[in-house]
C-alpha cells in the first residue's frame, strides 16, 4: 500500500509539473476583418462567426500541442509574453450545396513576444464542402476552412 501511495505522489507531481510548464500564449478573441470592404456582404452579415471561430479553433488546435491558450483583445498590445494576432484577409463564397461549393478563406497571422512582431504568416484554403457537401450550408463550409486555418496557425506557431 505504501507504494501505491508514492506512485500518487509521483503522477501528482508530474502532473503539476507539466501544468507549470505548460507554454501560455494569448490570441485574438475575433479575428477582424483586415479590409472588411472586400468581404462580401453576405459573408458579414450570414456567417458572422468566422472570425470567432476561426479564433477558437486556433486556440483549440494550439492546447492540444501543449500551449495553454487564452483569448483577449489587441493582443497586439500586450506588452508581456508570447501573442497571436488574426485577421482573415479576404474570404469567397461561391456556388451552393446544389451546384457545388467553391469557398476560399485568407488569413494572416501576426506573432508578437513581449509587445514586439517576430513574424506573420499568411495563407489561405479552398474548400469545395467535403464529405456530405451537398448537406452544409455556405457559412457550415467556411467554419470548417477556418478550422483547418486555426491547425495551419498552431503548426506555424510551434516552429517558432
Amino acid at each position: 500500500m505504501k507504494n501505491v501511495g508514492k506512485f500518487s505522489v509521483l503522477v501528482f507531481a508530474l502532473g503539476v509539473s507539466a501544468v507549470a510548464s505548460a507554454k501560455e500564449i494569448s490570441l485574438s478573441s475575433k479575428a477582424d476583418f483586415h479590409d472588411a470592404a472586400v468581404i462580401p456582404d453576405k459573408i458579414k452579415s450570414e456567417c458572422a462567426e468566422l472570425g470567432m471561430n476561426f479564433s477558437a479553433s486556433t486556440k483549440k488546435y494550439l492546447e492540444a500541442s501543449g500551449w495553454q491558450a487564452s483569448l483577449a483583445e489587441n493582443v497586439e498590445t500586450l506588452e508581456a509574453g508570447v501573442s497571436v494576432k488574426l485577421e482573415i484577409m479576404n474570404a469567397m463564397s461561391a456556388g451552393n450545396a446544389f451546384l457545388g461549393h467553391q469557398k476560399s478563406v485568407a488569413i494572416s497571422a501576426s506573432l508578437y513576444r513581449d509587445g514586439k512582431l517576430v513574424d506573420t504568416y499568411r495563407t489561405s484554403r479552398n474548400s469545395s464542402g467535403g464529405f456530405g457537401a451537398g448537406f452544409k450550408s455556405s457559412c457550415d463550409v467556411l467554419y470548417r476552412t477556418v478550422n483547418t486555418l486555426g491547425s495551419d496557425v498552431a503548426k506555424w506557431v510551434n516552429t517558432k
